[in-house]
């Protein structure tokens, strides 16, 4: 719940769609277009289920404050007019509730949610406590988003797409340098980090800048593949002899070369 005092009227109006404009506050920039064309298929059938949030501006204009989905695939349906809330709502509460409603309707990514974030505590002055309470979660989410918004446009781009995309911000907030984050980021793509191995290449950037990722760094995962390898081995070795005690007269042999294994299986032939 927003902590300030906003009307809702109980009354549903219809508006004509080209009369509503977006809110600057959207923290939402990238939307899913299968989904929205989803969404629109749903509209022409059923029409819209749940109206809109809009507000009140001049006579004939209007800015949505929920429902940003609803308006594009109505849009996109081919409506003229769209069902809708009038609600009396100030800027920073409208900000507010644009965010919360992605966050809770439409999973925002975390780059977005730390944009939203950050406008609600810079632009509008809404203090760690306040956002907490509206949006139902812990201090720390929000100080982590805080933190990640701070982040480039470019190490974004770069952390994206990448699962573990969270822990990955994260990490690099601990380097100052902006030059150092982007070239954290782009090393973890480039290697393939995953967040283990991230995390010990930024320990060496805070001490050396020009550190690379280097054997060290890569090592335990390396490790981790020659255990896997002992285990295939040991299923070698079980599947040679029972077929030896079947009277099939197997013999196989493993050389290590090089950060690599050679296996080589001989059956015995009639």
């Amino acid at each position: 719940m927003l902590n300030c005092c906003f009307n809702i009227t109980d009354q549903i109006v219809y508006i004509p769609v080209d009369m509503i404009n977006l809110c600057p506050y959207q923290p939402r920039r990238v939307f899913d277009t299968s989904k929205l064309m989803n969404l629109a298929q749903s509209i022409r059938r059923y029409g819209i289920l749940q109206p809109v949030s809009v507000r009140f501006i001049s006579e004939g204009h209007y800015e949505l404050a929920a429902g940003e989905r609803r308006l594009k695939a109505a849009k996109i349906a081919g409506l003229e007019v769209i069902p809708s809330v009038v609600v009396n709502i100030r800027d920073k509460d409208a900000a507010a509730l644009t965010l919360i409603e992605n966050i809770q309707r439409e999973g925002l990514n975390i780059f977005e949610e730390a944009s939203g974030i950050e406008r609600l505590t810079g632009i509008f002055g809404y203090v760690l406590e306040e956002i907490c309470r509206m949006l139902g979660v812990g201090k720390e989410f929000v100080e982590d988003r805080l933190l990640i918004s701070k982040l480039s446009t470019e190490v974004r781009e770069r952390l994206i797409g990448l699962e573990h995309t969270e822990e990955y911000a994260m990490l690099i907030t601990e380097l100052e340098d902006k030059e150092l984050r982007l070239k954290a980021a782009e090393e973890i793509v480039k290697f393939s980090l995953d967040t283990k191995n991230a995390a010990r290449y930024i320990n060496k950037l805070k001490k050396d800048p020009e550190a690379a990722v280097t054997e060290d760094i890569l090592k335990p995962r390396i490790k981790k593949y020659f255990k896997d390898i002992r285990i295939f081995t040991n299923t070698i070795k079980r599947a040679v002899e029972i077929m030896n005690n079947s009277g099939i007269e197997t013999a196989y042999d493993i050389v290590k070369k090089e950060g690599k294994y050679e296996i080589s299986i001989k059956v015995k032939g009639e």
